[in-house]
């Protein structure tokens, strides 16, 4: 998808997370060039969590990678600032962490490349639903 067609793609998604944001627990939404930062707090450790959702431009289908940042800073820090996560699903101890679930960037294009990419992967919404529950639990 080409930068342009990201700038078009990118508010959209950010306006359905946004319309949800209540019902997810997340308390801000917001974005930085091809970046979507979403913002909540876990009741389980009373933690408040940054994922960032970085888009890149020519990728052949519009999936974020996804990474946790500093809350404060919004610098990528490795691990530091990734929720604990029961399911494996988070790898923040490899070296860039990733998330691997479907609809995120390195699952499809890194490590299950025969993975296929279906509707519901390209909206942020389901990705950031399906993270926030695992780590939830």
């Amino acid at each position: 998808m080409s930068g342009e067609e990201l700038t078009e793609f990118i508010p959209k998604q950010v306006d359905q997370l946004k319309a949800e944001a209540e019902h997810l627990g997340i308390s801000e939404v917001f974005c930085q060039g091809l970046a979507v930062f979403v913002r909540f707090r876990l009741s389980l450790t009373d933690k408040t969590y940054v994922m960032r959702c970085l888009y890149y431009e020519n990728s052949m289908h519009p999936i974020a990678a996804v990474c946790f940042v500093n809350p404060a800073t919004l610098a990528d820090e490795g691990g530091t600032n990734w929720p604990d996560d029961r399911s494996g699903a988070l790898k923040r101890t490899n070296n860039p962490p990733f998330v691997c679930i479907p609809g995120v960037y390195e699952y499809h294009y890194q490590y299950h490349t025969g993975a296929p990419v279906l509707r519901q992967h390209l909206d942020l919404v389901n990705v950031v639903s399906d993270i926030i529950g695992l780590v939830s639990k």
